[in-house]
């Protein structure tokens, strides 16, 4: 037995709640592979649908530190809806790559059909024609305007505007593209088979954005970052049809 799995059967004999739990999954490293020294075991009860609270928490069993989250069935469908509403796909990725160590009526079974399901629609969905939005399109522009702008009067906040700034347009970019988008995984979703076969990423569809935003993330320089992220920038509004701010407006309802 994997010395996790015996860590686990100590937290679970010892867990408060143990008699409503119908089921459990574990998910993270210890489940997918390269766990390191600073990897919890991330383990997800499933209580039954009588239960009228959800719990989550950390227990330290002999050094390993284990996440739980107890949710019926129910709360759990409705993190699936909210993640997939916003595109991150988390507790979706969590389900269905995570391993299934009880399941007394088949609903942990049931969830985990469920996620990869809905992780294929997400995908499927992305075949539809990309837009973005000339308001977005002005955004990204804006931002570059204002980097440029630091970088020029050599502010000593310019790495942090810098890195701020390039969060939002991967973000932005990610959403428009129909890809889930998280921090820790985006670097490896461009340059690692690994890391997306870990957590089900496709490769991004355009092999040239992809290239500039690893350059982005990883140089140290002022001037390059500056110089990659204007292409950058330049690469993603030329992919959504071009930008030019003379004679931008947007127009719209008060909000009152």
């Amino acid at each position: 037995m994997e010395k996790w799995k015996a860590k686990l059967d100590i937290f679970l004999a010892g867990f408060e709640h143990i008699d409503d739990a119908i089921g459990v999954l574990v998910c993270g490293s210890y489940v997918t592979g390269n766990p390191t020294r600073h990897s919890d075991l991330d383990v997800h009860i499933v209580l039954n649908d009588r239960v009228l609270y959800r719990e989550r928490g950390n227990k330290i069993v002999d050094g390993l530190l284990i996440e739980y989250f107890a949710n019926p069935p129910k709360q759990i469908l409705r993190y699936f809806e909210d993640d997939f509403g916003d595109g991150s796909l988390m507790a979706q990725t969590q389900f269905a790559t995570g391993e299934i160590v009880l399941d007394k009526n088949g609903d942990v079974a049931t969830l985990k059909g469920k996620a990869l399901a809905m992780i294929d629609a997400f995908y499927e969905g992305g075949k539809m024609d990309p837009s973005m939005s000339d308001l977005t399109k002005y955004g990204l522009w804006d931002m570059l305007d204002d980097l440029q702008d630091a970088h020029e009067n050599d502010r000593l906040d310019f790495d942090f505007l810098y890195f701020n700034s390039l969060n939002k347009m991967i973000a932005t970019y990610m959403q428009c593209i129909n890809r889930p988008y998280n921090l820790k995984t985006v670097l490896g979703n461009i340059s690692n088979d690994v890391v997306r076969g870990k957590y089900l990423l496709r490769e991004l569809p355009d092999s040239t954005i992809g290239g500039l935003i690893e350059k982005s993330i990883i140089t140290a320089s002022r001037k390059e970052k500056l110089d990659l992220y204007e292409k950058l920038t330049n690469a993603i509004l030329d992919n959504f049809g071009g930008f030019c701010v003379d004679g931008f407006k947007f127009k719209s309802d008060v909000a009152v």
